[in-house]
């Protein structure tokens, strides 16, 4: 089969799955292409198996008009799009009479700030394609809900992370013998609730407790925060993280504490789990939904300071082994299982 993947091609984790996922379809047999938007028009093939294509962007609807063009001239069998790609893509494959029209949906509207507007016009769109792929149940029952989307076209695949095969680069980080570092990945923001970790760093009273922060800065909500200036000498903030130097924070990191009040799915959660970091995380996490074994040794309610303080001195004081937070990896985010299930659905709709 022909498949066009329309995705932003860069230097993240989300850029790597899809690149991951086009790789085991190119070795599968399958023609894989990679379409992206960006300032130049360039084409190259990666890894010997997948054509990245990348085209210049424009103004909306000359983006609309490429778009179209691209598809018409390459005639696939199967186009998947998400993000920004999907308006102009479902509608160029609808129009083409594209067999398989995929949206990868990844975003609770919760997340985004979604008017009613946006949800009603992006639902429209949605009607043209013929499957949807959600990272969670909460994402798939909220695109059945409120965008009025049929449960028999709306499926479940997890994300997997490629974290454990990027080369390490060190980060600004000279950690200091008998201190325990906290590490709190993701952009700062109120929705990701940084400052429930500030408000048990405060509680605990425990000057040996660093909270290291990774993650662009959104506003200045945690500045203002009635906890911040008293725990400030304890709080060290890393800014952006490059994947290379993501690896590296893992690393250093005692406790990955990742207390988000919502996820679709949470890729951050799967790479600590990969990097076989001792994790607790918000049980508002779409990845969760993919955990088959009992994991609420390491779940809190993000709601919950008093929860979230007792489950840190147990992570700290009753450390689970690296290997079991790999092996939760291993066993519920197989790339292989992905793929499978992926092309199970082209089959089957």
């Amino acid at each position: 089969m022909k498949i066009l993947f329309f995705s932003t091609y860069n230097k993240s984790y989300l850029s790597d799955f899809f690149i991951a996922i086009c790789s085991e379809l190119a070795y599968l047999g399958h023609d894989v292409k990679i379409i992206s938007l960006k300032n130049n028009n360039s084409v190259f093939v990666l890894d010997s198996k997948v054509n990245i294509h990348i085209i210049k962007k424009q103004k909306r609807y000359q983006n609309y008009i490429s778009l179209f063009k691209l598809i018409k001239n390459e005639k696939p069998d199967v186009v998947v799009s998400n993000f920004s790609y999907v308006n102009p893509v479902v509608l160029a494959s609808k129009l083409l009479g594209v067999k398989h029209n995929i949206i990868w949906f990844h975003t609770l509207k919760s997340q985004m700030n979604f008017k009613p507007s946006s949800i009603y016009i992006k639902s429209k769109f949605m009607n043209m394609s013929s499957v949807i792929i959600t990272n969670s149940n909460e994402l798939r029952r909220e695109v059945i809900k409120e965008y009025r989307q049929k449960s028999e076209k709306v499926y479940n695949l997890p994300f997997t992370t490629t974290v454990s095969f990027v080369k390490k680069k060190k980060i600004n980080l000279d950690k200091i013998k008998g201190k325990t570092y906290i590490g709190c990945p993701g952009r700062l923001h109120p929705d990701k609730n940084q400052n429930l970790i500030i408000d048990a760093l405060f509680q605990l009273r425990d000057d040996n407790f660093i909270l290291v922060l990774a993650g662009s800065k959104h506003s200045d909500f945690l500045l203002n925060h009635k906890n911040y200036h008293n725990c400030k000498n304890q709080i060290l903030h890393l800014g952006k993280l490059s994947n290379e130097e993501m690896v590296d924070f893992y690393s250093k990191m005692d406790l990955i504490v990742l207390p988000s009040l919502n996820e679709a799915f949470g890729l951050v959660l799967i790479e600590a789990l990969a990097s076989g970091c001792n994790t607790l995380v918000s049980s508002r996490f779409g990845a969760l939904d993919y955990i088959k074994e009992d994991v609420s040794s390491i779940t809190f309610n993000p709601k919950d300071l008093n929860e979230l303080k007792t489950k840190i001195k147990e992570a700290l004081l009753k450390k689970k082994s690296s290997q079991y937070f790999k092996d939760l990896y291993k066993d519920n985010f197989s790339m292989d299982e992905v793929v499978k299930q992926f092309l199970s659905l082209i089959e089957n709709n």
